[in-house]
């Protein structure tokens, strides 16, 4: 068997956790004697040759750089998709199985593997599936149950308050091209009043639009795969049906080391650790105005490995430098190749996870359970479902500052406690198990008959 793995971004230039996730998967399918191609966008207008990663082809198709609106929320197609197109059609693979949910590597991408007859896998890996924020976090403060009808997320998304639902839901009506271009240009207006109503007229049309389009996402969909189950519920909850959902967990590397690290506090200093994007997401400023609330005298040091993938991530980058500058106990160290994550992660007496939004890991967590390293991290999502409040790891709510402060003080001074927690974490799942679990959906799927689909919404001929 042969699968296709469509993903937005990909090693060497690219290292997240769902980069990491397609990598350990091919890796354990391939001892199930399938092979995996992966197919990953570059932002360019040339293609690149495809070259070999851990043993497995990789296919770098180009995305034209600066969308329009209307590709950026895949209305229309991707500048460069031909390229996509023939390649993916003389590509002959037997399954279509994709990780992303991107202008460069979204819904026309999942349309054309099931136009062509190819069964369709797509993993969720990240909550912009569902919510316009791309956070799954209601106005951007706790958590979202999913997705119900574009007059709640046109709210959240930012249409003025003052604005009555039953104008949201008949602004909806407008085509999303017209309200675009309307937004567009009132935002540009110097006055408050017209930025309100750029919002107003843009913004109810958009959320309708991203729900259609998880509709039509679940028409060219033999199965989703959710990696926890806040994602699994929020999609129910979204409206999609159960039978095309599976929970299917994630896991470490399988050669990844799995010990019970003896590491103890040195001089009595508590080490924390955060390994992460520089990100609003990612909650690292958080972490270091927690860190600044501590006492001077309490023995404790941050060490920050981030890693800047985004222009949005350099203020925040930026911010915590000039923090860490007037607090010898914050260091910020280089970013970390995936070789030397294991020995950082054993190394640390804490992991912090201060994530801002629902992950549906994060890998790092298992990570850091892995090698026996207890994480303290936000209360949400996958961080909540993969941590044991007071049994491995700690648990905070996630905006609140102060109460960061009072976990890592409690931490700190609390040595039989971290060895508790650390005493109570238990071997992690692996991508083996992973590995298996999908090769028995893959076969499942096979078994589906395919036929060609149009979409509604999506132009007929658009392939």
């Amino acid at each position: 068997m042969k699968v296709i793995q469509a993903i937005a971004r990909y090693f060497p230039q690219s290292y997240g956790g769902t980069e990491v996730y397609v990598d350990n998967l091919a890796q354990g399918l391939q001892l199930h004697k399938i092979e995996s191609v992966v197919a990953a966008a570059e932002v360019g207008r040339q293609e690149v040759t495809s070259y070999d990663y851990n043993g497995v082809e990789v296919y770098r198709y180009p995305v034209f750089p600066s969308p329009t609106d209307a590709q950026f929320h895949q209305k229309e197609l991707p500048g460069g998709f031909d390229y996509f197109s023939r390649w993916l059609k003389a590509h002959k693979a037997d399954l279509y199985h994709q990780h992303s949910w991107h202008w460069h590597c979204g819904l026309h991408h999942l349309a054309l593997a099931k136009k062509i007859g190819m069964p369709t896998v797509l993993t969720v890996h990240m909550p912009d599936i569902i919510c316009l924020r791309g956070t799954l976090m209601l106005n951007g403060l706790s958590p979202c149950e999913g997705l119900k009808s574009e007059v709640g997320c046109g709210y959240c998304y930012g249409v003025p308050e003052k604005v009555p639902e039953w104008a949201v839901r008949a602004l909806s009506q407008i085509p999303l091209s017209v309200a675009t271009a309307a937004k567009n240009k009132l935002l540009k207006s110097p006055t408050v009043q017209l930025h309100q109503m750029g919002r107003a007229l843009g913004l109810p049309s958009l959320a309708k639009y991203h729900l259609t389009k998880l509709r039509q996402m679940e028409h060219l969909i033999d199965q989703i795969v959710t990696p926890c189950q806040w994602s699994y519920d929020a999609l129910i909850v979204s409206g999609l049906s159960k039978e095309k959902l599976v929970l299917c967990r994630q896991g470490v590397s399988s050669s990844y080391p799995q010990i019970k690290t003896q590491t103890k506090r040195q001089e009595g200093v508590l080490r924390i650790g955060f390994l992460g994007r520089w990100h609003t997401t990612k909650g690292v400023e958080i972490l270091v105005k927690a860190m600044q609330g501590l006492p001077t005298n309490l023995p404790v040091e941050l060490v920050i490995h981030g890693i800047l993938q985004e222009d949005t991530g350099r203020d925040i980058r930026d911010r915590v430098l000039e923090i860490a500058a007037r607090d010898s106990r914050i260091r910020i160290a280089e970013p970390l190749s995936r070789s030397s994550v294991p020995e950082a992660l054993a190394s640390f007496d804490l992991l912090a996870v201060p994530s801002q939004w629902l992950e549906t890991g994060p890998l790092v967590v298992l990570e850091a359970q892995a090698v026996g390293t207890p994480v303290i991290g936000s209360n949400l999502g996958g961080i909540a479902e993969l941590v044991r409040h007071g049994i491995d790891g700690w648990l905070v709510p996630a905006k609140d500052i102060q109460a960061w402060t009072e976990a890592i003080a409690t931490l700190a001074k609390d040595g039989d406690l971290l060895a508790k927690l650390r005493q109570g974490i238990q071997p992690v799942r692996t991508m083996d198990t992973v590995a298996s679990e999908m090769v028995a959906l893959y076969h499942e799927i096979l078994k589906i008959p395919q036929k060609t689909l149009y979409i509604d919404g999506l132009t007929p001929n658009f392939l």
